[in-house]
């Protein structure tokens, strides 16, 4: 099943799979500069207490982003093998 979510739905340490940046984003370039493509994994690795901004892994860079603009980075969540 291919359900997509939000970039900002990863919770701690959760992993997913980059599936695209809308094009009107007013940070698709900076992104895409920065390794925000396709089929890339990226992980969530430090989470804002109240929730307005985050840290995630990608192709080994840590990036920082506030919710207003992970909500429309769109992924699909990794799910470890043998699970559904």
């Amino acid at each position: 099943m291919n359900t997509v979510y939000s970039l900002s739905s990863l919770s701690l340490d959760e992993t997913g799979v980059l599936v695209s940046v809308p094009k009107d984003h007013v940070l698709r370039r900076r992104l895409f500069d920065l390794g925000f493509l396709p089929d890339t994994p990226i992980q969530c690795i430090l989470s804002d207490s109240h929730d307005e901004t985050a840290a995630y892994r990608i192709r080994g860079t840590t990036i920082a982003l506030r919710k207003e603009d992970a909500e429309q980075i769109v992924i699909h969540r990794h799910r470890p093998c043998g699970q559904s």
